[in-house]
């Protein structure tokens, strides 16, 4: 009996070490195609790679984390990476706890974003996190890293005679959200992916709107995913627990949620952390 219960002891010991300490810094890349309508043949298999929720600090070995994650992408030969808010730990509450987290965390993760690589370079936009900081030197600091930041704003991607707009828009808990997903002077034949932190901001993209993705964050795919229950915790309204992560079918546009790279709380169950990348093919 006693050895039964020092072995179950054991194993418990042993699972919960293994979601702690391993499953959390376990990254896996994800590519998934999205079929864009009247997609021009020179953006065929254009290729996004998103990095969410680095979180950097909520993970044992939190610098090799995001070198692993940024090895991922660039491995992928993306034409394009995004990232898509929270870069480190905070609380809304805690702001002088908030500012120190952040002041400690950024330094760390420059030289590391700073080796990402695409042709069309890097995209950014902001997390609620970022606002419990400070959303101007978050900017600041990404802007150090080489990253253009939208908030509310759209770039424009030309291949040949072919258009693509990327928007970025404000986080949808802090900040506002421009209806048009920031690309209201694009013409309505140029495709637009969209990058919005939390994916209930594509609930508030205007209907008449072309948008052809949202790509979004800001769940961690629940970080706990159940047999049967789904994720308990999403923290937005257009996920329910089947789809704290991938497509999300209660969305009135396509968006993708990607279960990110880091965590808050070191813990992650039947939910791995991913690079995602994401093809754009015709329709």
């Amino acid at each position: 009996m006693h050895i039964a219960l020092a072995a179950a002891a054991a194993m418990a010991l042993l699972a919960l070490a293994y979601v702690t300490l391993v499953t959390p810094v376990t990254l896996r890349r994800t590519t998934i195609d999205v079929p864009i309508a009247n997609l021009s043949p020179e953006l065929e298999g254009y290729t996004i790679a998103a990095l969410s929720d680095l979180h950097y600090g909520g993970t044992v070995l939190p610098a090799r984390l995001i070198n692993r994650a940024v090895h991922l992408a660039n491995e992928a030969s993306p034409n394009l990476i995004v990232l898509l808010g929270d870069y480190a730990l905070s609380h809304t509450r805690a702001r002088t706890i908030s500012r120190w987290l952040y002041e400690w965390a950024l330094p760390r993760m420059t030289e590391s974003l700073r080796a990402l690589r695409a042709p069309d370079g890097v995209i950014a936009i902001l997390g609620n996190h970022d606002y419990d900081h400070d959303p101007a030197k978050v900017a600041a600091w990404l802007r150090s890293t080489g990253a253009r930041v939208l908030v509310n704003e759209c770039v424009v991607i030309a291949k040949g005679e072919a258009r693509l707009g990327i928007g970025g828009v404000d986080d949808w808990t802090h900040g506002e959200i421009d209806p048009d997903g920031g690309c209201a002077s694009l013409a309505p034949d140029i495709p637009r992916v969209v990058l919005s932190h939390n994916p209930d901001g594509a609930l508030e993209l205007a209907s008449t709107a072309r948008i052809d993705l949202v790509l979004a964050g800001h769940t961690h795919g629940g970080q706990i995913v159940l047999p049967w229950l789904g994720a308990p915790a999403r923290h937005c309204t257009v996920c329910d627990a089947s789809t704290a992560s991938g497509w999300v079918p209660r969305s009135p546009v396509p968006l993708y949620v990607t279960t990110g790279v880091g965590v808050l709380l070191p813990l992650r169950i039947n939910c791995p952390a991913e690079v995602l990348i994401v093809r754009l093919v015709r329709a």
